[in-house]
């Protein structure tokens, strides 16, 4: 079965005119839904496929690659929104402010630059777009002028041509070392001459023009090459609005596309677009848009092409230097049951465990590893962190799935408990992602959080770099967590999210992402070049990111002389779902390579460059003259090249230049500054960065523990503390084990000023009190307000519980060892209103009954989680670790006890815990696997189904 959802019913007049041979036509499409903040891929069916597959598996004789063109609902294949390249744009969205006065403007007066007229045009195909913009401005200043002119530039875009028409004169850019590049324009400056340099400045294109003379127009035209935007089964083509003035301008917009498959839709949203059909086989279209009233909305085209259920590759050829370039583009669809996947994946799980996570949330936290650790198959590896101002480990590295290291796992997830402190995520990132991952082993984190974090931008940042090793989860616990945070890493890294607001939800939403990271995956994907690696080949990117349910590969090389052979088969091979080596064929033919475009040689060049600048930031090499040189043969903007274009004036400029602001969309992101989302209805807080403490000093043990803490060098410090109910000391490790500090011992007691905790494990001694001007008590609230946000919620809420903690009667100094809480006002209100509504509830006449019921459910919880944590790491049940949870009957003639218990688990899940499938789901596939083995391994005569029914009846008597 396919793991997309099919097409719904029903369709909408669209206001998109098509033409197919001069006929006019009026398509038709499915009404849009109502666009979802983020899409997540459908379950897999449980339904098994009816034979196992043999490896090596070669389409098209591979059954569980569909055939199938079942597409996705098309609301979802047009919001753009979920789909992962548009987190740049997202991200500017979420921390910049929107243009207020963009187009050509100067400092001191405005509309001394006007932007007359606007036009792009693009062509797409399967492996690439290029666009080319041209923008004719008028200057109004009656002196000269230095513009700056600025647009946002996508990590997965390039500026690969650039000129400059300056009185009728066509200026064309060339690259240079960006240093030279620089004393090049400020030297032309300097004569009096026109000079224009263009970089890539922080993921901006940023052009200076220099010394244009007053009363002068000019037209700068820009050649920007891209990777293809996709989602799902579609392509995307975006023009953000943030790369528009806000002014009415002439803009005229055309795409062409063509593509080696037959194009099945064309959207516009929004726009009302001609569309027109070169020929019948639909594979070649133009898109036109024109508009003399600018452009105030994104222009995101959406071409939906027929599906290829194999690899599909696009040959192009430079007659300049006898030079090949090719694209690989791959989107299979894979259809296996889930109780068959048996892929080999690495789950990191990051929980936190700061002083807010108390109570209700960490116990959670821990009942949903729980449940993790027994959905995870042999094939895994796995580790837990637990992170608060510092942050400790199951393992030093992530370790086989096994019985042995699942009880490990449940001895540490017993120990856990919210008393680590502050929340510092930074930290435990890094030392996760700087581990070198295994290929073998896709990796996969899973975050939990209820905070937010003062370096959150900078974290975002950071995952995003290791996208192509790791995809992150994120789970964002409570109506307080960092909702930015929680979105923006798990984007950054290709992931999924989930908001967390009751704790009731948890177990479900938690497995509901890990049901997605079990989806089939072809992982350590492979190429073998064949004949032609006795060429130069430089394949782009050299690390393939695994293939993940619901994405699309592509993949670039370019070779430096002609094949020895005009047809040639190179093989892309990966592991597959059920753990072979799956392996598909591609044929290239090099007689047919486009000799019109240098496209395809642009695109491998430029993520060439990307793989040159990681290894500068990741492995400290030194890439610079191959960039440089890569950048000047192909006209590539980099770190380290850019464009410059400089002109003698017919008159030296001896006037004084003034410096105007050419599209300046976006203001520089801080990272210190937390900009109000729509989906935020509370009162932001300022993250205060805690020093590590520890609650207590730790004992060490003499033998060695796989337990291992990391903390950076404490510091004394003072801070405020809020109360900090059911406060205990860290967990201490398993007997017989000792604690490593990685980078300094246990850190000293911190001296705060803290609330009273009326649960705290071990008080510190009464200090003597000391006296609380009405000063303090404002500055608590106004520190508290200073930090909120236009449109915040529940600020009376804040003030009534601040209040109550800042008050003379309630405000202590002491010095104590105690374990740290964030130290975020926010926070401490949010216990002091859980508090103050805990009060109110119980003095109410309908508390019992809503007690009672909470109870029942908190119950049959505990019960199905004792159940789940008898389950071995092959997925069964023994007859002595369950017995007091079921009656385990006599089995069946010729069937193994351990099976027959297995299958009165499942029985019992389904009979007695039906409202709770979400948490048991994948640990009954995981013990359906192990049933449907052991049945052909002992030759049991019945069917899984036929064994389950008994069950079911063993169950029920």
């Amino acid at each position: 079965m396919n793991f997309i959802k099919k097409v719904i019913g029903g369709s909408s007049k669209s206001k998109t005119d098509i033409k197919i041979e001069g006929e006019h036509h009026e398509q038709h499409h499915e009404q849009q839904q109502q666009q979802q903040q983020q899409q997540i891929p459908d379950k897999i069916s449980t339904t098994t496929s009816s034979s196992k597959v043999n490896s090596p598996c070669v389409p098209p004789s591979c059954s569980y690659i569909s055939k199938e063109n079942v597409r996705s609902d098309l609301s979802l294949i047009k919001d753009f929104n979920s789909a992962y390249y548009y987190n740049y744009y997202r991200t500017l969205e979420k921390n910049s402010t929107s243009l207020t006065n963009p187009g050509l403007n100067t400092k001191v007066a405005s509309n001394q630059f006007t932007l007359k007229e606007f036009n792009i045009v693009s062509e797409m195909t399967d492996s690439c777009i290029v666009s080319v913009w041209t923008q004719k401005y008028s200057n109004l200043s009656l002196t000269p002028v230095e513009a700056v002119y600025q647009i946002p530039l996508a990590p997965y875009a390039a500026v690969s041509d650039f000129s400059v028409i300056l009185k009728d004169k066509v200026l064309k850019g060339k690259i240079k070392e960006n240093e030279k590049a620089k004393e090049k324009y400020n030297d032309a400056i300097a004569s009096g001459g026109q000079a224009f340099l263009a970089e890539k400045v922080e993921g901006f294109f940023k052009l200076q023009i220099g010394n244009l003379p007053p009363q002068e127009d000019v037209t700068v035209n820009i050649t920007i090459t891209s990777e293809i935007g996709t989602h799902l089964e579609s392509l995307h083509f975006c023009l953000h609005r943030f790369i528009f003035p806000k002014i009415e301008f002439k803009f005229n917009y055309t795409l062409n596309v063509s593509l080696s498959t037959p194009i099945e839709t064309i959207e516009l949203d929004d726009f009302k677009p001609t569309i027109t059909y070169k020929d019948e086989s639909k594979t070649n279209a133009t898109v036109t848009i024109s508009t003399e009233n600018g452009v105030s909305k994104n222009i995101i085209a959406v071409i939906v092409p027929k599906y290829s259920e194999k690899p599909e590759s696009f040959i192009e050829y430079s007659p300049i230097d006898k030079s090949y370039a090719l694209a690989i583009n791959f989107y299979p669809k894979f259809s296996v049951g889930l109780d068959e996947v048996d892929q080999k994946s690495e789950f990191i799980f990051v929980l936190d465990c700061s002083g807010s996570m108390s109570g209700k949330p960490i116990e959670k936290s821990k009942m949903a590893l729980e449940i993790c650790m027994r959905s995870l198959n042999e094939n895994s590896k796995f580790n837990i962190v637990c992170f608060g101002s510092y942050f400790n480990k199951l393992f030093e590295t992530s370790k086989h799935y096994n019985d042995e290291t699942l009880e490990k796992a449940s001895q540490y997830i017993n120990r856990i408990d919210a008393n680590l402190g502050g929340t510092e995520l930074l930290e435990p990132i890094v030392d996760i992602l700087s581990t070198e991952s295994d290929p073998e082993f896709p990796r996969q984190v899973f975050i939990l959080t209820d905070g937010e974090i003062s370096n959150r931008d900078k974290l975002i940042d950071y995952v995003g770099k290791e996208a192509n090793t790791t995809r992150i989860f994120t789970y964002g616990i409570g109506s307080y967590v960092d909702k930015e945070l929680i979105v923006g890493v798990s984007k950054a890294c290709k992931g999924y999210y989930e908001m967390i607001v009751e704790n009731s939800d948890m177990e479900e939403k938690v497995m509901k992402l890990i049901s997605i990271a079990m989806q089939p995956t072809l992982s350590n994907i492979k190429v073998d070049w064949g004949a032609l690696s006795s060429g130069s080949v430089v394949q782009s990117p050299a690390q393939i990111r695994p293939l993940f349910n619901q994405e699309r590969m592509m993949i670039y090389a370019t070779l430096d002389k002609e094949p020895t052979e005009k047809q040639v088969t190179v093989i892309l091979s990966g592991n597959g779902p059920l753990s072979e080596r799956i392996s598909f064929p591609v044929e290239l033919d090099f007689s047919k390579a486009n000799k019109t475009t240098n496209h395809i040689h642009t695109l491998s060049a430029f993520k060439h460059i990307q793989d040159l600048e990681e290894s500068e930031r990741k492995e400290k090499k030194d890439n610079k003259d191959k960039i440089v040189k890569l950048g000047k043969k192909y006209g590539l903007v980099s770190k380290h090249t850019s464009y410059i274009v400089t002109a003698d004036s017919d008159k030296v400029t001896e006037e004084t230049m003034k410096t105007v602001q050419v599209l300046d969309p976006t203001e520089k992101i801080d990272a210190n500054i937390h900009i109000n989302s729509n989906t935020t209805g509370v009162l932001r807080k300022k993250t205060v960065q805690s020093s590590p403490v520890l609650s207590s000093p730790s004992p060490v043990f003499s033998s060695p523990s796989p337990y291992t803490n990391c903390a950076p060098r404490p510091q004394q410090r003072i801070s405020f503390i809020a109360p900090q109910p059911y406060q205990s000391a860290p967990a201490p490790p398993p007997p017989g084990s000792s604690i490593s500090y990685c980078s300094a011992p246990p850190p000293p007691p911190q001296i705060s000023c803290i609330a009273p905790q009326p649960y705290q494990s071990a008080p510190a001694p009464p200090p003597p009190r000391l006296s609380q001007t009405s000063s303090q008590v404002d500055y608590c609230i106004d520190e508290l307000l200073s930090e909120s946000l236009e449109g915040d919620l529940l600020v009376e809420e804040e003030k009534e519980c601040l209040k109550f903690e800042c008050s003379p009667s309630k405000q202590k100094i002491s010095i104590a060892p105690i374990a740290p809480v964030p130290t975020k006002i926010s926070q401490s209100s949010r216990e002091c209103k859980s508090k103050k509504s805990s009060s109110s509830s119980s003095s109410s006449s309908s508390s019992s009954s809503s007690s009672s019921s909470s109870s029942s459910s908190s119950s049959s919880s505990s019960s199905l989680i004792e159940i789940i944590r008898q389950q071995k790491a092959n997925g069964s049940f023994t007859k002595s670790s369950v017995s007091n949870f079921i009656t385990i009957d006599t089995p069946p003639s010729g069937i193994p006890e351990d099976v027959w218990t297995t299958l009165l688990i499942i029985a019992n899940f389904i009979l007695n815990f039906d409202s709770q499938k979400s948490q048991w789901e994948l640990v009954s596939q995981k013990a359906t696997k192990f049933v449907k083995q052991q049945i052909i391994k002992c030759s049991i005569s019945s069917t899984f189904e036929t064994l389950l029914e008994s069950a079911k009846k063993s169950i029920s008597n």
